[in-house]
């Protein structure tokens, strides 16, 4: 019998990288693509969506009391990043503005050869600053159109 393999299980915040890529040629990002890229790691504060889900079709047909359903269309989650902000401006609003075009690489268990990572094709859809007079710092939320479903990709060595 087959089993999947053990997870080495591990605690995002200190592993994770996030960044920006504004263009991927080819299938998996190469790592010119990944440097040319920014890191948004260092300022990401949260984030939200980064999914997707199906939709299901029943089916039914008169000799059975069964109905079996096929798989229908993909639904991608609104998806959003939350960053500091900076009280100059000089924050993630000088990186992506509206309508900026690229990739989302999130490289779950961190920038390593060989590990794998999830590519989004997206669209900046809005760049919202956060505010509030609670003990909250300022931020500024930037959603984004995820354009087509996320390939999972192999990272290129570092060096």
């Amino acid at each position: 019998m087959a089993t999947i393999p053990v997870s080495t299980r591990f605690f995002q915040p200190g592993i994770v990288a996030v960044y920006h890529l504004p263009t991927v040629a080819g299938t998996n990002p190469t790592r010119l693509e990944i440097t040319a890229g920014t890191d948004l790691t260092t300022e990401l504060d949260d984030w939200s969506g980064w999914s997707y889900s199906t939709t299901f079709i029943e089916t039914k047909d008169a000799s059975s009391r069964v109905s079996p359903k096929l798989a229908g269309r993909v639904s991608l989650d609104d998806s959003s990043m939350t960053f500091n902000g900076s009280q100059d401006g000089d924050d993630i609003r000088s990186v992506l503005e509206i309508d900026d075009q690229g990739f989302i690489l999130i490289c779950d268990g961190g920038d390593v050869t060989g590990y794998k990572g999830e590519l989004f094709p997206v669209s900046v859809g809005a760049v919202v600053p956060v505010r509030s007079l609670d003990s909250s710092a300022f931020m500024v939320r930037i959603d984004f159109g995820v354009t087509n479903l996320p390939r999972t990709v192999t990272l290129p060595a570092t060096s």
